[in-house]
């Protein structure tokens, strides 16, 4: 059936009446409607009910339970007093961040002690066990689930023979920055029969829910509410203005005598410049816009066979190329791409760029992007008319197409604009990905991002690797050497991650694998933000010592450390000081490996390295939550009250939830375990009967549903 048919009608039937739903959630709740147990029991009453929901509107009006939900406020004190969403935990999740006392008033309007225990540990087990379903309901038990289990193997799935990766007890809820990283572990399938309140929120997989869910940049990714963006543009308007107005009045200080060499050299070609404002000619962005309006004239003029561009050269095509690029456009585009869309993927070095010196095809690509996520419906819409001219023109790029004659000798910093060519070819992937048509998904997913793999491997992957600056005097450093190095090293490990995002999300097989990634890890955050060359030069010191062994130890290197049964300590504090990125691509590394353990033949030698690649990869994150807590000024969150709009480049994106990405790794590593235990040995599929993957059964998806219904599917238990 087709997607469009599948939209239309419900999908979701019932397996025991004709009913249909058009969402999971409601079949789900159907279901337990075929049964007369009745699991939500109220304390105070004799009343039973099938629904966790309807146990608490109940509560409200019960005289046992009025005490309990009605006269206790949501907020705590503390909350309330800012005027900020509450997340109604103890402590709730501003409290944890911030070690503050989280105060909860009582129904004689004092406040309730301070709480900072997690919330399983300090909730009594008779307010728990009444919220939770004594048994699921016997008429479901052999209800296929999406992964291809019964409900049956879900209920035994706490005492099956199969060992389960870790014992989230272990663990101690000491985290400052990410408070919900235990229960994030303890919500694990093994934990399935643990009490789950039925006013809590889902939380162990709400991000990768809603990327998996919805569809745009900044409803995917972290880029802060419409009011943040809104105080972003404002900002920048205003910064626009006082900048225009100083032009003005430096033009009116010169002397108008005589024209300007650079007005009459561009008034020379009238036929590409006399539809400009006079005043651009003296803005030095003006050369940039001009520059861009070449590139997408020749890619419209002169399509390729098989051009995804489908525009025609007009006048009014032109009027409106020259707008949307405009000087004063391009600086408020790239202002919404650093306060908003750079924290998620940091891979240009802003202290050292320069917007006159960068490629037209970057400045292009960045400007798209920071339209796609301004707070303007307009710049959205403007933006996707662009969107395929400016890939055509990356694309064919002469640097981005040109080998790389780089030789270890040599400086990095001369390579800047091959960097900057792989940079736009990166960007032009991702909002094509995540704001593009069905038809440019797929040709970025399958041709153009291909592409961009190679030509990594021109480059020479091993290429991407420091010097070791701890070992260099101040005089020595040389900041935009550092710079371009870094810039390399985090494009090649955006890369791998987008790679292990198609992977995770759309079911494709990997285009790099671990073991070619022979390069150093992104330095410390502290030191790609540091704004001058001493303050870089002394983060380095700091973070990384010359007797570091982040001087020695390659990606590779670390994620095969990661695999091994016991992990050395100082190799723990390395990764846990390199901070979230690394974290993050590591985390999606095992990611890597678990595709490879789904889809080989008798791959089961791969259980133990990924096994003991999620229990070290959680003890270091840890180790880097509770050591590095929030606050300081790389690890801020768009969550924090006190971040400045022009601070708002220097937060964690959405890699700050990779937590997450491990818990999915762990939930599909023991789905796994499970499915491998119930087939019986020596058992042939009959043919086209067996499935092709066990847990994801159609590979290279555009649409991200199939691993939707696998997230919903882990979680239909907290609702």
């Amino acid at each position: 059936m087709s997607d469009s048919l599948t939209e239309i009608s419900p999908k979701y039937e019932c397996s025991l009446c004709p009913k249909r739903y058009k969402r999971r959630e409601h079949l789900f709740r159907h279901i337990s409607s075929h049964t007369s147990q009745r699991p939500y029991q109220c304390n105070s009453c004799d009343g039973a009910f099938q629904r966790a929901d309807v146990l608490k509107r109940h509560l409200r009006t019960c005289d046992g339970g009025t005490s309990r939900t009605s006269t206790r406020r949501r907020a705590c004190d503390r909350c309330v007093r800012q005027k900020k969403a509450c997340s109604s935990h103890q402590p709730c999740h501003s409290c944890a961040k911030r070690g503050a006392q989280c105060w909860y008033p009582t129904d004689a309007g004092s406040l309730s002690r301070p709480i900072h225990q997690s919330p399983t540990k300090n909730t009594t087990k008779d307010q728990h066990v009444n919220l939770q379903p004594a048994n699921l309901p016997p008429s479901t038990s052999n209800t296929m689930m999406p992964w291809g289990l019964t409900m049956e193997d879900l209920q035994n799935f706490g005492t099956s023979p199969v060992d389960t990766f870790f014992d989230p007890t272990s663990m101690q809820n000491t985290s400052p920055i990410w408070p919900e990283f235990l229960a994030l572990a303890s919500e694990s399938p093994a934990t399935f029969e643990q009490p789950v309140s039925s006013d809590s929120p889902r939380k162990s997989l709400h991000f990768l829910d809603k990327f998996t869910s919805h569809t745009g940049l900044v409803s995917s990714f972290d880029c802060g509410t419409h009011e943040q963006r809104e105080q972003v543009a404002a900002s920048l308007d205003q910064q626009i203005l006082s900048q225009t107005q100083q032009r003005i009045t430096s033009l009116a200080a010169l002397s108008m005598d005589a024209p300007s060499p650079l007005i009459l050299e561009y008034n020379s070609d009238t036929s590409s410049t006399s539809d400009f404002p006079l005043g651009w000619f003296n803005d030095p962005l003006f050369l940039k816009t001009h520059e861009i309006l070449l590139l997408i004239e020749e890619v419209v003029t002169i399509k390729p066979r098989n051009s995804s561009v489908t525009l025609d050269w007009s006048s009014a095509l032109k009027d409106a190329c020259v707008h949307f690029f405009s000087p004063s456009n391009i600086r408020r585009f790239l202002g919404f791409y650093w306060a908003i869309w750079h924290p998620n993927v940091n891979f240009v070095h802003r202290p050292t760029f320069d917007m006159l010196a960068a490629k037209p095809t970057a400045l292009a690509a960045m400007a798209l992007m920071g339209a796609c996520v301004s707070p303007d419906m307009p710049d959205n819409e403007d933006a996707r008319t662009w969107f395929n001219c400016v890939e055509e023109m990356v694309f064919i790029d002469d640097d981005f197409n040109s080998d790389l004659t780089y030789q270890p000798s040599e400086k990095m910093a001369m390579q800047r604009r091959k960097i900057q060519a792989v940079q736009a070819a990166y960007i032009v992937c991702l909002y094509q990905n995540w704001e593009g048509t069905d038809a440019s998904k797929s040709r970025i997913r399958r041709y153009r991002f291909a592409t961009l793999v190679s030509t990594a491997r021109d480059i020479g992957i091993t290429a991407a690797r420091h010097l070791n600056y701890s070992e260099q005097g101040r005089h020595e450093f040389e900041w935009k050497e550092y710079a371009a190095r870094e810039e390399l090293i985090r494009l090649f490990t955006w890369i791998f991650l987008l790679d292990s995002a198609f992977v995770i999300f759309n079911n494709l097989p990997p285009r790099m694998v671990i073991k070619e990634i022979r390069m150093h890890m992104a330095t410390p955050e502290a030191c790609f933000q540091a704004t001058t060359a001493d303050q870089c030069h002394h983060q380095l010191q700091l973070f990384l010592p010359a007797r570091s062994l982040y001087w020695t130890i390659s990606f590779r290197g670390s994620f095969e450390s990661l695999c091994k049964d016991d992990l050395p300590l100082n190799i723990r504090h390395l990764l846990a000081t390199l901070g979230p990125l690394n974290l993050f691509a590591l985390t999606s590394a095992i990611h890597s490996q678990i595709f490879q353990f789904r889809s080989a033949v008798g791959s089961f030698q791969l259980r133990a390295p990924i096994q003991n690649a999620l229990s070290n990869w959680r003890d270091i994150w840890h180790f880097f939550s509770t050591t590095f807590p929030q606050g300081t000024m790389p690890h801020m969150t768009i969550e924090d009250p006190h971040i400045q709009s022009e601070e708002l480049w220097r937060r964690m994106g959405f890699f700050r939830y990779a937590p997450e990405y491990w818990l999915l790794a762990h939930l599909m590593a023991d789905r796994l375990a499970v499915l491998g235990t119930s087939k019986p040995e020596n058992e042939l599929e009959p043919l086209d009967e067996g499935l092709l993957d066990p847990i994801l059964n159609r590979y290279d998806q555009t649409s991200m549903r199939q691993i939707n219904d696998l997230i919903m599917g882990f979680q239909i238990f907290q609702i």
